[in-house]
């Protein structure tokens, strides 16, 4: 993965050679602009519509010489998982958005069901740029210095956001290890493979066995979905915790019809 990024010339970069050493601030940089988008553009529920939130991305990227060519990136991308294709190059692994797909963001969904039955269901939605540069955010959070944002792919009706982190050694890691490591952090299980802490109200979710690594006598997690509970969805994990019950996730990748 790109290390240090070389001067960007006037339209967009080659591939990054190395990676940014500012990149972890360029998180919060960009994440600030994105946030600070005027309302001309916004949602029904005031957030920057999807489409206006990629145009600023990009529009923000070009000015910081931070919009990078694809053409020297294809041909190095191995297929990751749901939300990423990345490469490794030195001691980093950059991780580049697939199909115009931000990874998920955990929150509530409400299902039609029977009157004996919760009709409140745990869902994992499509993510908006906005969520995604939150949720490396709070990775770093989590673990300090963790990622760093490299640049954006611009492709025309569409963008990709390409990120880097340290590489690891992929050493498997049980339930049982990551149980134990959430509980020293302070933090209550709340579904299979999500956890909450009321501390500074930061739940972590989809922290399996495959995002999570071993390094030194500590754990990663370096590719799990962090976030900041709000609103119902807030309440709905008070009240399952209260009552002892847990949280059984639906996985998806296009539950959530996103404004155009």
């Amino acid at each position: 993965m790109p290390a240090d990024v070389p001067e960007p010339p006037p339209a967009a970069r080659e591939a990054p050679a190395h990676s940014r050493a500012d990149g972890a601030d360029l998180i919060l940089a960009a994440l600030d602009h994105l946030r600070g988008i005027s309302p001309a553009g916004v949602g029904t529920l005031g957030t920057p519509t999807l489409t206006r939130q990629k145009e600023s991305l990009r529009e923000w990227a070009r000015g910081l010489g931070l919009l990078l060519n694809a053409s020297g990136l294809v041909s190095r991308l191995e297929r990751g998982g749901q939300e990423h294709d990345w490469f490794r190059e030195g001691d980093r692994v950059f991780k580049v958005t697939r199909d115009g797909i931000f990874g998920l963001a955990p929150g509530m969904d409400l299902a039609l069901v029977s009157s004996d039955m919760d009709a409140r269901r745990f869902q994992l939605w499509e993510a908006t740029p906005i969520e995604y540069l939150e949720r490396l955010l709070l990775q770093n959070e989590l673990v300090p210095g963790l990622n760093r944002l490299e640049g954006v792919i611009d492709q025309g009706d569409d963008l990709a956001i390409v990120t880097s982190q340290p590489r690891f050694d992929i050493v498997p890691v049980t339930l049982a290890e990551i149980d134990a490591w959430f509980a020293a952090q302070g933090f209550q299980k709340v579904t299979p493979c999500g956890y909450y802490r009321a501390e500074d109200n930061l739940g972590v979710f989809d922290a399996h066995a495959k995002n999570l690594v071993r390094f030194e006598d500590t754990l990663i997690p370096f590719d799990v979905i962090p976030c900041r509970p709000a609103g119902g969805f807030l309440q709905f994990i008070a009240d399952t915790m209260a009552a002892g019950h847990s949280v059984a996730a639906v996985r998806t990748v296009s539950t959530s019809p996103r404004s155009p």
